[in-house]
């Protein structure tokens, strides 16, 4: 059986049915006869006894005047221990430190008896110091304190282990949703991009037909125009010499003999139905061509329609208009401004496609980031519940604080430098020193590189501050701080202060979250 498990019996053994207080304190007490210096004499008696068993646990002292009833003043001493098993093992190892003089020795020799004067009493603090009437019920009331039983504790600790088993495996869900999540914007975003830059470059080719190929077309359509406007033009003047002449013909017809009048307008209607004949003729030829033209005209634009329809006008519309030319085809003006339309109607379709994908990547970036702070959130409740558990010194999984600068490295090349010189005074100033110097944001030693086509920093071996601590101190106190460098660098750029941080001290990483979980089940185990 171990020191602490004896410890744990006698306690148990002196106090039996007692609830404890809790945060665990324990009371040293004493009580001196009137006199000079009487209370210098406890006070520094105290003191000594709280240093030599518990150096480093904060206390509180206290002192209750004597009563009608009492004749001698009481001194007292309050060792906070904390919430922490530790602490609940030396609350009880007063039991052990003070045999024979403990809370009820105190109170029956030390409250009235001549016997108890300048004897010192310990004991853990249990429910009836509490609830006392004196100086130290009072104080422990002020504070909080609670009387509470080991077992009620023990359940306290487990509800928070489960609470954290629950914390955890939210935070690997939601770290799982996320990997997919991401994995899944960054495919959109890939086929977002092809789809662009495909849509880049039916857009530019739409903008060369537009600016250069139907110019050239409307330019060839406007001579063809302005030729068969001028074949027009000479048959309505050949047309209007002829009708001149037949007027010319029936004004003279009252001046010929009968005969021969009647000779000339045979002649005249001859003529006339020659002229008409050849008009009709020529004129019906060109409603044909026309005719013709326009039904051509308009199944290519049925055509373009159709294709439109099914998300191929703009390779149908570069097609005709390549056939054309080629075969020398005549396009009407309409038909290259419905083709223009259907380029600019493409052009919108394809803009507004563009941007809803924009705006779905807007969305997910905006999930993302709120889906990374709930993490963020997550980790740093963790962070606190690892605190309040106060693991022990040689815990595996516990709190770094990514930033801080090791000091051990600067005594130990103290120690070697100096010697008999003050040693730990200059290591103290010398680490003081290079805090404020990690703090000062002007001092960049860093440099950039590329690794793997990302950009990374890197510590600047060359920087003169560094190379002259090399040169004064050795590999062992730059080493430190390069490291405390890139971790300020990663953790706080900007702010240059130090972070906590989950970390598994036996392998030196960050601590995972089922690591943590685990071996705060298994401290919880060993201290029960």
């Amino acid at each position: 059986m171990s020191t602490d498990d004896v410890l744990m019996t006698d306690a148990e053994a002196d106090d039996a049915g007692e609830l404890l207080v809790w945060p665990w304190t324990g009371i040293l007490a004493m009580s001196t006869t009137a006199g000079e210096d009487a209370d210098d004499v406890a006070t520094t008696t105290l003191a000594f006894h709280a240093h030599q068993h518990f150096a480093s646990v904060t206390t509180t002292a206290l002192q209750e005047e004597p009563t009608n009833h009492q004749h001698r003043q009481q001194h007292f001493l309050l060792f906070h221990f904390g919430k922490s098993w530790a602490g609940l093992r030396d609350a009880m190892s007063l039991a052990f430190h003070f045999a024979g003089a403990g809370r009820r020795e105190w109170r029956r020799r030390g409250e009235g008896d001549s016997e108890g004067a300048g004897v010192v009493f310990g004991w853990a603090a249990v429910e009836e110091d509490l609830l006392g009437d004196g100086a130290v019920g009072r104080s422990l009331r002020e504070s909080g304190a609670a009387a509470r039983s080991v077992e009620d504790v023990e359940k306290d600790e487990a509800s928070v282990a489960v609470t954290l088993g629950a914390v955890a495996g939210e935070y690997e869900r939601r770290e799982r949703f996320l990997d997919a999540k991401n994995k899944g914007m960054v495919r959109v975003i890939q086929k977002v991009e092809e789809e662009s830059s495909w849509l880049h470059g039916e857009l530019k080719e739409l903008k060369d037909v537009a600016d250069n190929i139907l110019p050239a077309m409307n330019h060839g359509a406007e001579e063809e125009n302005e030729k068969l406007r001028a074949e027009l033009a000479a048959i309505e003047g050949e047309i209007e010499l002829r009708v001149d002449r037949i007027q010319e013909l029936k004004e003279c017809r009252t001046e010929l003999h009968y005969s021969k009048v009647e000779k000339l307008v045979i002649e005249i209607n001859s003529l006339d139905m020659d002229i008409k004949s050849e008009a009709s003729d020529h004129a019906q030829m060109l409603h044909i061509k026309h005719k013709e033209e326009m039904e051509a005209i308009n199944a290519k634009v049925i055509q373009l329609e159709k294709q439109l329809e099914q998300k191929e006008a703009q390779e149908s519309a570069i097609c005709l208009l390549n056939t054309k030319l080629q075969t020398g085809e005549n396009i009407k003006m309409e038909e290259y401004e419905h083709l223009y339309k259907l380029m600019i109607i493409s052009r919108e379709c394809l803009e507004q496609k563009f941007g809803r994908f924009q705006k779905a990547y807007v969305d997910l970036t905006k999930r993302d980031q709120l889906n990374r702070d709930q993490l963020q959130e997550t980790h740093q409740e963790v962070i606190k519940c690892v605190e309040s558990m106060m693991i022990g010194d040689s815990t595996v999984i516990g709190i770094k604080r990514m930033g801080q600068l090791d000091e051990k490295p600067f005594h130990h090349a103290c120690k070697r430098k100096y010697r008999d010189d003050d040693p730990e005074g200059k290591a103290e100033r010398l680490v003081s020193s290079w805090q404020d110097e990690l703090k000062n944001k002007s001092w960049n030693p860093f440099t950039t590189i590329l690794v793997d086509g990302e950009e990374k920093d890197i510590v600047n071996e060359d920087d003169p501050k560094l190379r002259q601590l090399w040169i004064e101190y050795g590999d062992n106190v730059c080493n430190a701080v390069k490291v405390t460098l890139r971790e300020l660098n990663e953790y706080s750029p900007q702010a240059r202060h130090a972070v906590n941080e989950l970390w598994n001290f036996r392998e030196g990483r960050k601590a995972k979250m089922a690591e943590v979980v685990k071996y705060i089940f298994e401290q919880l185990k060993t201290s029960s």
